[in-house]
């Protein structure tokens, strides 16, 4: 089988859940892409101070920070990043609010993880 062509999209992958970073990382990589993962809001913002990313998928629903509450304070250290929300939190409320506070998507872990790399693609050649 041949190696995908490494994209020059450098991801970062937010969740505290090991085993949907390791799954969703191993997918993402498979298409070719270059992803970095954090198990924690702390570790998400500690990673992009030191790396730039084209984008950032991040769980809603984690101890201390919240994803929502991680996209507000990248905003306020200027971290202008695209997010793509993937959650298992995909209420009304939950998805509305997440383009509120200035998410490109937002993802249901439950219903449409397959099509994660299609989304990341279409979300990466739609920002400037």
């Amino acid at each position: 089988m041949a190696k995908p062509k490494l994209h020059k999209d450098h991801i970062l992958l937010v969740d505290d859940e090991i085993i949907t970073l390791k799954i969703t990382r191993k997918v993402l990589m498979e298409h070719g892409y270059n992803v970095d993962i954090a198990s924690s809001s702390s570790e998400a913002m500690n990673l992009l101070g030191n790396a730039t990313y084209q984008l950032v998928i991040v769980d809603i629903t984690m101890p201390s920070i919240s994803g929502f509450d991680l996209i507000q304070l990248m905003q306020s250290f200027d971290y202008n990043v695209p997010v793509i929300f993937l959650s298992n939190s995909d209420n009304d409320w939950t998805i509305e609010e997440s383009y509120n506070v200035g998410a490109k998507r937002f993802v249901s872990k439950e219903r449409e993880f397959n099509y994660l790399p299609s989304i990341v693609k279409e979300v990466l050649t739609t920002v400037p």
